[in-house]
């Protein structure tokens, strides 16, 4: 089968460029990939994967272009363009550029032959080590292509970073990270390399800090076998999934992922918020580019463009969603074609949102970790969060208390009158006049249950303890009357779970001892 695909792109190598996937030429070479090994001792640990949807300075593409400049425009008012070009072709790069309009104040050209635009897939991955030093740490890419294989070298030469290499064969867009330790990737990673899951496991976790490692058959029954063609994480809680309509050849195999995440826990020890994007033509809406608080889309002039973006929009409220056209493929789009670079002494915010809630609160809280790569020092009066409820127009600024923790700090949202959503976001700022938000855009929600907590016992919620709650507890083991699931829970005196003849006894004696 997949001998079909690459004499589909027998057409591409009649022009300069090569296909993404193999050559009939590469294919029979294959075995030549593990020549253009090198591997180092790991980072010093704890290492951190860097995930997409944090702080980038930059965005690594190659010039001749893979995307249209239009894209490049865009990226470049926000970010630094990072170009891989050969010396030969650096004037052409240039005026390509120039010509567009792109503000070349933020384009920095990086000498040096590549063999492909594919960044996603040879670019390097980016991890913070136990000596809080942003760093490369790179693979060898599974194409017989040197040139390409190289560029992550590069880059850390460019850049004067840390250099490690894994002696692991993987490309870029078949992974993806969500920062906190948990990965995904298809089969294809286990087999492509010629040593145990669990030695490759092993190395998952050594070189960048994967503790879960979620690898999956590739539902697409495509040559390609990347992930970045039917899923992303949008954030460390969100992630997207294509769907299509039940008369698709791919129907059950996209649905039996789909179940595979549903029964998957995030790093946050949660189930996954899973969002869906129909892609009934194959349209390549999950091979998007996240930039800071930007996802950069691409779009085919499809019916379903609109939805595609809409999905988008309500997953990542507040952050700017734009389409893009381009000579997109089901399996080769705007996510392949770019590469994060992230900002090397990023300001890190981590936090784990807070959830719907089922019963009153005395308050919410807000845990963070926030640390500075830089070690310039946080701003203290600038460490807040801002919230709302759906009764205010503005947020009000609550500012963050140190934990007990090194790096912790926690801020309170207060109990709520009423029932209602609450918005919320993490501020901080840092001695080099890096300023953070998290999210990068928009905000956190969660549904409040409105009234003052009670004190166990208080069953019929009169903010006293007495012979009417026993009462009431009665009437509800006989059956008499009804108790809603927050009056159960203050009712289990004894925390068994349910409320009887125990729990009377309980109360009795806190009546008589009160």
């Amino acid at each position: 089968m997949k001998i079909i695909y690459f004499i589909l792109y027998f057409n591409i190598l009649l022009s300069t460029e090569l296909p993404k996937g193999f050559t009939p030429q590469e294919w029979l070479n294959r075995h030549t990939i593990e020549d253009m090994s090198r591997s180092t001792d790991p980072p010093e640990g704890p290492v951190r994967n860097i995930a997409e949807y944090e702080r980038m300075q930059g965005m690594l593409i190659r010039y001749p272009l893979g995307l249209t400049t239009a894209i490049i425009r865009e990226i470049a008012e926000d970010i630094t363009v990072y170009c891989l070009v050969s010396n030969s072709q650096q004037n052409a790069a240039f005026n390509t550029l120039n010509n567009a309009d792109v503000n070349m104040n933020n384009v920095e050209f990086i000498l040096g032959s590549t063999d492909s635009y594919w960044t996603r897939d040879y670019g390097p991955w980016w991890v913070v080590d136990g000596n809080k030093n942003v760093g490369v740490v790179d693979f060898t890419y599974n194409r017989p292509r040197p040139n390409d294989n190289n560029a992550p070298y590069k880059l850390s030469e460019y850049l004067s970073t840390p250099y490690f290499s894994a002696d692991v064969i993987h490309c870029g867009g078949n992974y993806m990270t969500d920062g906190y330790g948990t990965s995904a990737s298809t089969t294809l990673v286990y087999e492509e390399n010629s040593i145990s899951i669990n030695a490759l496991d092993q190395i998952m976790f050594d070189y960048y800090g994967v503790s879960q490692y979620d690898v999956v058959d590739d539902p697409n029954n495509e040559y390609i076998d990347h992930i970045d063609c039917w899923g992303k994480y949008l954030s460390p809680s969100k992630l997207l999934i294509r769907e299509v309509a039940q008369s698709h050849p791919q129907y059950d195999e996209i649905e039996n992922v789909v179940d595979y995440f549903e029964n998957q826990l995030n790093s946050f020890g949660e189930p996954w918020e899973i969002f869906r994007v129909y892609t009934q033509n194959d349209q390549p809406y999950t091979n998007s580019t996240i930039i800071n608080d930007k996802v950069l889309v691409p779009i085919t002039g499809s019916s379903w463009d609109d939805d595609a973006l809409e999905v988008y929009q309500n997953a990542l409220p507040g952050y700017e969603i734009l389409g893009f056209t381009g000579n997109w493929f089901s399996t080769d789009a705007l996510h392949c074609r770019t590469k994060g670079i992230p900002d090397l002494n990023m300001l890190q915010i981590f936090h784990n949102p807070i959830n719907d809630q089922i019963l009153p609160q005395n308050d919410y809280e807000v845990l963070a970790t926030i640390d500075d790569l830089s070690d310039e020092g946080l701003i203290v009066e600038e460490l807040y969060i801002g919230w709302k409820n759906s009764e205010m127009n503005d947020y009000e600024i609550i500012y963050f208390t140190p934990g007990n923790n090194t790096d912790e700090y926690i801020a309170n949202i207060p109990n709520q009158i009423n029932d209602t959503e609450i918005h919320y976001f993490l501020h901080a700022v840092d001695n080099t006049g890096r300023e953070e938000y998290l999210p990068m855009a928009g905000y956190y929600s969660f549904s409040a249950i409105g009234g003052m907590p009670t004190q166990q016992g208080d069953i019929n919620l009169d903010s006293t303890i007495n012979v009417l709650d026993i009462v009431l507890m009665v009437n509800y083991i006989l059956n008499v009357a009804e108790l809603t699931d927050y009056q159960l829970e203050i009712g289990d005196l004894n925390s068994d779970t349910i409320v009887n003849i125990l729990d009377i006894i309980t109360l009795v004696n806190i009546i008589l001892e009160g």
